[in-house]
């Protein structure tokens, strides 16, 4: 299945890097994985612990256990920039719309448990840890309900512009 997110009440096309992941480095180290970790080359540290690796860099063994200890996010293309979603969605509603995204949340595949709730805003984190159910969930309640916004948690890496000659 294509995956996409909503921006500006549009969807935007996420296109998969299969050649690189994100890695969690506090989920790593939960894991007791932290030693190994640092044999593999960094191309990119994000905020939140994240680091962006190349896919072929982690051996086979290695990536098993961090994508079971729920440390290893996919990485997409969106433009020039590569983004890596984060296990996070935040849900902006408008004053006649909790109820509606409430029963969204309930009719949803993907598990969550609300972490914060106030009359203008959800913050969701999906039950599996998985940042692609966060994105479904965050279409699934944009589709259903029609929020003012709803929005996964992106980490950009934006390439520098070419200096000047």
């Amino acid at each position: 299945m294509k995956r996409y997110y909503y921006a500006g009440g549009e969807k935007r096309a996420l296109d998969p890097v299969s050649s690189r992941v994100a890695v969690d480095s506090r989920g790593a180290k939960a894991a007791g994985l932290t030693g190994k970790l640092n044999e593999i080359p960094v191309e990119a540290r994000l905020p939140s612990g994240m680091a962006i690796v190349a896919r072929d860099a982690i051996p086979p063994a290695l990536y098993l256990l961090l994508d079971h200890a729920g440390a290893v996010q996919p990485v997409y293309r969106v433009g020039p920039a590569l983004v890596v979603l984060m296990p996070e969605v935040r849900v902006e509603l408008d004053a006649d719309q909790h109820t509606a995204a409430l029963k969204a949340l309930k009719a949803s595949r993907v598990a969550a448990d609300i972490t914060d709730d106030t009359p203008e805003r959800l913050s969701l984190r999906p039950q599996s840890g998985s940042a692609e159910d966060a994105l479904d969930l965050a279409n699934f309640i944009f589709e259903r309900a029609r929020p003012a916004a709803v929005t996964v948690r992106m980490l950009q890496v934006i390439p520098r512009p070419d200096p000047k000659p």
